[in-house]
């Protein structure tokens, strides 16, 4: 609308003000300024009380950021309106936003994992994008693109942490710890919205909600001797303008971009975090209603906008934010896709986080296709112009008249709808030094890869009122005519991040263990116990070769799960969790050393594994069956046969198997207990060979570790076959224990934590009998709350189907053999690109490949935090360790 011009009594040019202030609170607001011209701000003076700024004529030039000092800056402050404050804004809920003279509808987009993606994908989630938007048939459409980054909620994370636990000894004081690690950290979360504009209100709405309403309510309001009348809708209108944005965010939510509706209180957030800059956000407001009226909007825009040449100093109760706004100015004529990088995730990038509002008007095809043939035939005539000279067409022409007969092309085939957009990035900081640094990062940044970026000179304020939701364009200047594709190639919704979530109210954000190492810093936080509360596979896979951080992220995973109250039942060959026990018995906590080597005998008994004669048979068949995997089938029958009859007897066990096929007169029953007797007599054979003496563990809220010292492992490079008996029995064994940690997890009440970390997993998992444990364990995960962490070498020996199908999350540490970077990668569920198993190859220490439950990769780099858990925990045997722990005794 058009404003009246201000009778102010002009001052002494010495009694003026060097640098006044526009004020953006209740008492004076956003103005509705006259239609933008180009290359021009629209921040003029008004006399309407409204916010406004002129450009200052003197400087000369129109610099870039910092090119002159604050103070040489002049502002013009508007003053307070007698009446209401003119907010565009009008009303807006859970579904629709009314401005004076438009609907709006704004919706939330989740983001895409764009980490190991090939470019086949990258290209689907392109096409997919554009579909999407292109299912936008308005007449008119203008849509609205504003991607903001919330400052992380490190308070509510560790509050909702705090939860979980038993709040035992040792874990306060690890929360405030890693809270104050991650705070100090300073991540962000990037959100995505979408704003369409639904249409245009009715007359009788804008003339209620514009100036003459405004006029007619102080009017009344003096003949009513009281204060001006809040705005009442027309009856019907948010009826009307909701059914149309429900039916348009179903359409939305149907297709690709997945979006919901934005609610009340996120576009309030988006209002607040504009203009809070770097300042962090204010808290929420206090009332839950989903509405905000004319009188309750004026609270988002409180604080103070000090408006200079290429910058915004805001002013807030809790300190002052600098604030700058860049145009995007000038792409290149092709730009590569899927190949390069996409333009607008490409922001993600730097080390602070750059937001973005771009503005959109969706053009339908044939109108479009009208505009580039009129500047195509304009093109044309100037080639024509020049050669009828007699001097040569610039290349730069050529390649214009090229690129819009491809354009117009395009337009026909595809039919869909052409974008005249204006892109803006938003960039924030604590000081003003420090904003200036930013936008220069900002602006050589997007020049690596041929983008042109312009800090508009005195338009900064025009810039900040268009990047609010439901204002309009207020720079018409740098606007880029693309097709849709070239938007939905940028990537708007591409992120980085991984780790745990809370889907559709079900999980929590378990503890910090890292932050991402790719495109951008994202906190990563993982808990095993998240994937049964979710109702997914409850099996984690750790692999890679020695060195690369496997084990470390082992101890980490059982240090937070011990601190937090769970039952651990740890099988370790090698030993590497001793010290681990022992910090934790430090710290208060429960926890023990077990060594198998001078356990009582008879303790991993297959025939004490569980009260069913069935299962006891079973068990001890394939026990056997590790021990002898090529059987004749006469041998086979003797060994079933006498499992079966030793099973139906007194106090069972696999030495009277060895027995009755001793004592038969069967040539073939003799010859097996001859063989099975010599593996009786091996080391560490009367744990499963002597009779169960039923000792009793009590494991429920301990961290148990079970060490097999004096096992023989095969290589991960043997076969089977080649096995010696003394390997065959290493294998069983380790069998046995894991299958004894089960059992001895489900004696304990089925709602509390537990954890079982089985060491060496490829041992097990590369027999037929050892994978069928994964998913009897994933079965009870998910029933019992029980998860399984396999710690293995050989990503190969996970692959097989009945393990890959209940593995929910994997952590892939470096790799160098060629075959097994191959099954590293198809244990991620990643393309075996050439890119990728460089990146896998390259990975250092502490640095792995993380696919989490919801199948997003990423690269991430394990963070202990503490250093005296990095001092108990190293494995690296040049290096200092703790004394080890005396050996406890079992209970």
């Amino acid at each position: 609308m058009t404003c009246c011009r201000s009778r102010r009594r002009a001052r002494p040019r010495s009694a003026r003000r060097r640098a006044s202030r526009i004020r953006l609170s209740p008492g004076c607001s956003l103005p509705d300024c006259p239609p933008p011209r180009q290359g021009r701000s629209n921040d003029q003076t008004n006399g309407c009380g409204e916010l406004s700024r002129s450009h200052d004529p003197a400087s000369g030039h129109r610099g870039s950021a910092g090119d002159t000092p604050w103070g040489d800056e002049r502002l013009v402050s508007g003053k307070k309106s007698k009446g209401r404050s003119r907010l565009a804004i009008r009303y807006f809920d859970d579904r629709v936003l009314l401005t004076d003279t438009h609907a709006w509808a704004y919706y939330r987009v989740p983001s895409v994992s764009y980490e190991f993606t090939t470019p086949d994908e990258r290209e689907t989630l392109a096409t997919n994008i554009t579909v999407a938007l292109a299912a936008i048939r308005m007449q008119d459409a203008e849509v609205h693109l504003r991607i903001a980054h919330r400052p992380y909620p490190a308070v509510d994370w560790a509050t909702g942490l705090d939860a979980t636990s038993d709040g035992g000894p040792g874990w306060r004081e690890y929360l405030e710890q890693i809270y104050q690690h991650v705070w100090a950290k300073d991540f962000w979360s990037k959100e995505i919205y979408i704003g369409v504009r639904l249409g245009q209100r009715s007359v009788r709405a804008q003339l209620t909600d514009g100036l003459f309403g405004n006029f007619m309510n102080t009017y009344r309001a003096a003949e009513r001797g009281r204060g001006p009348e809040e705005d009442a809708l027309p009856a019907g209108e948010v009826g009307k303008w909701t059914e149309q944005a429900e039916r348009l965010g179903r359409a939305l939510t149907a297709s690709a971009l997945a979006a919901r509706h934005a609610s009340a209180r996120e576009v309030a957030w988006l209002f607040r975090h504009t203009l809070m800059g770097s300042l962090g956000d204010p808290p929420p407001s206090a009332t839950r209603r989903r509405t905000w009226s004319a009188g309750e909007i004026e609270q988002l825009y409180e604080g103070v906008v000090h408006n200079g040449r290429t910058m915004l100093r805001l002013e807030q109760v809790q300190g002052d934010s600098w604030a700058a706004f860049l145009s995007f100015a000038r792409f290149p004529d092709l730009m590569a896709f899927p190949d390069g990088e996409p333009w607008l995730h490409y922001a993600d990038s730097l080390p602070f986080p750059v937001e973005i509002s771009s503005r959109m008007h969706l053009i339908p095809p044939a109108k479009a296709s009208k505009d580039v043939s009129r500047r195509l035939a304009h093109a044309r005539d100037m080639d024509a112009h020049i050669r009828e000279a007699g001097a040569e067409a610039p290349i730069a022409l050529a390649e214009q008249i090229a690129a819009a007969r491809m354009l117009e092309h395009g337009i026909t085939k595809d039919r869909l709808p052409f974008v005249y957009g204006w892109h803006r990035l938003f960039v924030t900081a604590p000081t003003r030094e420090l904003c200036v640094r930013r936008v220069e990062a900002v602006t050589e940044h997007y020049r690596d890869i041929g983008i042109d970026l312009v800090n508009s000179t005195g338009d900064q304020f025009s810039l900040l009122s268009e990047s609010l939701p439901g204002e309009k364009v207020r720079l018409s200047s740098y606007v880029q005519r693309q097709p849709l594709y070239t938007i939905a190639g940028g990537m708007p919704t591409a992120t980085v991040e991984l780790g745990d979530r809370i889907a559709e109210g079900v999980g929590w954000i378990g503890p910090y263990i890292g932050e991402t190492l790719g495109r951008a810093r994202s906190v990563v936080h993982f808990d095993p116990m998240v994937a049964a509360a979710r109702n997914r596979p409850t099996a984690v896979a750790i692999t890679g070769e020695p060195g690369g951080g496997k084990t470390t992220l082992a101890m980490l995973l059982i240090y937070q799960l011990a601190l937090r109250g769970a039952t651990i039942a740890v099988i370790d060959p090698k030993g590497d969790a001793e010290p681990l026990a022992e910090f934790l018995s430090k710290t208060g906590r429960k926890a023990r050393v077990l060594p198998l080597s001078s356990a009582a005998a008879g303790l991993l008994d297959p025939f004490s594994f569980g009260d069913d004669p069935a299962v006891k048979r079973t068990m001890a068949t394939e026990t056997l069956r590790l021990l002898l995997p090529r059987m004749s089938e006469e041998r086979e029958s003797a060994m079933i046969q006498a499992v079966g009859a030793v099973a139906t007897g007194p106090r069972p066990s696999l030495g009277k198997v060895v027995r009755m096929l001793e004592e038969s007169d069967d040539p073939a029953w003799k010859n097996l207990g001859a063989v099975m007797r010599s593996i009786s007599e091996m080391r560490l054979a009367r744990l499963c060979f002597s009779p169960s003496g039923s000792q009793q563990i009590d494991a429920q809220g301990w961290t148990t570790v079970f060490t097999l010292g004096g096992l023989t492992l095969p290589d991960t490079t043997t076969g089977r076959e080649d096995y010696s008996y003394e390997q065959r029995l290493s294998v069983a064994l380790l069998y046995l224990v894991s299958q004894f940690a089960r059992r001895l997890m489900n004696n304990i009440d089925r709602t509390a934590p537990k954890a079982i970390f089985l060491d060496e997993a490829w041992a097990i998992t590369s027999t037929p009998e050892g994978a069928k444990l994964v998913p009897e364990v994933s079965r009870m995960g998910r029933s019992r709350n029980t998860a399984l962490i396999l710690i293995s070498q050989n990503a190969g020996d996970l692959l097989s189907e009945q393990v890959t199908n209940c593995i929910s999350s994997v952590f892939a540490f470096r790799s160098s053999e060629r075959a097994e970077v191959t099954n590293v990668l198809s244990l991620l569920g990643v393309e075996p690109s050439e890119e990728h198993k460089a990146i896998l190859r390259a990975l250092g220490n502490g640095e792995c490949i993380f696919r989490d439950l919801d199948d997003r990769a990423g690269r991430i780099g394990v963070d202990l935090v503490s250093e005296q858990l990095r001092d108990w925990i190293d494995t690296n045997p040049t290096r200092a360790r703790r004394p080890q722990p005396a050996a406890s005794t079992p209970q």
